[in-house]
């Protein structure tokens, strides 16, 4: 069994290093960096990542932005993905942020221009040290303005979907998560009726704060 694990808006999958170094080494893994596909829509994006998994059985990994790309591998590669954990995710528009980032002009999407109490506040619940906020605009500096603006896009425009998933799934849902609304997780709970939760104490980036209790739920649900 394979865990495939999809980044967040960053796409990079450097935001991982943690994460990945909490999972056991014997169990096989893949981290996809989305800044090398070429896809622009979320439904695209799922294609050229089904292509790289091929005829694999795997357990899908989807932080943040990538739930709909989760969403959309159960769609095309059906039981081939037995399992998904979706930490702190989701498959429709997460929220009325989601929306006003959107509309933000590409010169201000870079990550020095957010000061450290506001991603403090907003991202890490109030937890994260200076070290991992600049991890966090490191990873967000690899990308470009214009691949950053199209993502936020892209989930402000999700519709919600309208087909149930038979795929077992777990969502990591943070006790404080400042960007991701309530309504987004019910949707993802009709979505996926075998949907287990589990909360674990942190903001947004709960896999950077708290990585062992979230590699816990992943391997958890990837040997069982």
């Amino acid at each position: 069994m394979k865990i495939v694990f999809l980044p967040g808006m960053d796409g990079t999958g450097l935001l991982f290093s943690e994460l990945i170094l909490n999972i056991p080494s014997e169990i096989d893994r893949e981290v996809i960096c989305l800044n090398e596909i070429q896809g622009v829509s979320y439904r695209e994006q799922a294609e050229q990542i089904a292509e790289k998994i091929g005829l694999s059985s795997v357990v899908v990994v989807a932080e943040s932005y990538s739930g709909r790309i989760a969403y959309e591998l159960c769609n095309i590669l059906g039981r081939r993905v037995s399992k998904v954990v979706f930490i702190a995710s989701f498959v429709s528009c997460p929220g009325r942020l989601a929306k006003l980032a959107a509309v933000l002009p590409k010169y201000l999407l870079k990550p020095n221009l957010f000061p450290n109490w506001l991603m403090k506040i907003l991202c890490f619940d109030g937890r994260g040290n200076r070290a991992l906020i600049e991890h966090v605009r490191h990873a967000i500096a690899q990308v470009g303005p214009r691949a950053l603006k199209q993502r936020l896009l892209n989930m402000a425009e999700l519709d919600e979907p309208k087909d149930q998933q038979s795929t077992i799934a777990a969502y990591i849902r943070p006790t404080n998560d400042r960007l991701v609304a309530y309504d987004a997780i019910k949707v993802l709970g009709n979505i996926y009726p075998q949907l287990s939760i589990e909360s674990v104490e942190g903001g947004h980036f709960i896999a950077q704060t708290a990585p062992e209790s979230c590699a816990r739920v992943i391997v958890r649900a990837a040997t069982t």
